[in-house]
């Protein structure tokens, strides 16, 4: 998961809570928070994360290397490059890139209690979005009340993809030549894995707690310039997620990169 004290959304410190509480109760076995570019004049996220959670990590990346990186003056997050981050450090064999404020759904739980064995297959995730409060955590009745229902998409919405870790290592992750882009960055990442030979498969429904500046809502900020499926495969450099990065801890379960 990946996000900066920005208030991009309504209650966001309150939602990652709440969202991270729920899928830790929910077959998730570790949470890495990737920290990207947090504005100077804000606290960590960092800190009171590791206090409320103990199988969470927070990776931080500082402002300087968001600088490096990023072409668009306008993004504050490449949310991709830094999912990247967390992917090349998760312990776990099966990795899973989703997002702050989403909840797995009952059906997809149960689904993914079932053996996972094959590390060729990736899974994707139907989208609904519920309404919710920040007066109390996500319980059953979110998990059948939905605000607005979208369409399964094989390729995904950039919510949920979990897939073996050596897929993802395969595949290079994300594409970390598109440094002006978020738009489309996630479909253009589970056409890669079909590209190298993974079969992808309908997982079950993940819930979204919806918000006025998701790009399903009518007030849009600017979420970057949009990516195609041109040019898959691609090829990113064997440092992808900025693995060659010095990294210092900064606090217990929390590492500064570069």
């Amino acid at each position: 998961m990946v996000g900066r004290n920005d208030d991009y959304m309504p209650d966001f410190r309150e939602r990652l809570a709440s969202t991270i509480e729920w899928n830790l109760k929910n077959q998730v076995a570790e949470v890495i928070f990737v920290e990207w570019n947090p504005p100077s004049d804000r606290e960590l996220l960092a800190h009171e994360l590791v206090e409320n959670f103990e199988r969470l990590k927070v990776f931080v990346v500082s402002a300087e290397v968001h600088r490096q990186i990023c072409r668009n003056p306008k993004l504050a997050l490449l949310e991709y490059h830094a999912k990247n981050v967390g992917i090349r450090r998760a312990s776990s064999p099966w990795v899973l890139a989703t997002n702050a404020d989403v909840a797995l759904g009952l059906d997809l739980i149960a689904r993914l209690s079932e053996a996972i064995v094959d590390e060729n297959i990736a899974w994707t995730a139907q989208r609904i979005d519920i309404q919710w409060s920040a007066t109390r955590p996500i319980g059953f009745m979110d998990c059948v009340k939905y605000h607005r229902i979208h369409p399964y998409l094989k390729l995904g919405t950039g919510d949920f993809v979990l897939a073996s870790g050596k897929l993802w290592e395969r595949i290079g992750g994300y594409d970390e030549s598109l440094v002006k882009h978020r738009i489309g960055c996630d479909v253009r990442g589970t056409a890669q894995m079909l590209a190298h030979g993974a079969d992808i498969r309908r997982a079950g429904s993940i819930l979204h707690l919806a918000h006025p500046t998701s790009c399903s809502e009518a007030i849009q900020p600017h979420h970057g310039e949009a990516a195609t499926l041109e040019g898959v495969p691609y090829t990113n450099k064997s440092n992808w997620g900025l693995i060659d990065f010095p990294q210092t801890q900064i606090g217990e379960r929390i590492w500064q990169v570069g």
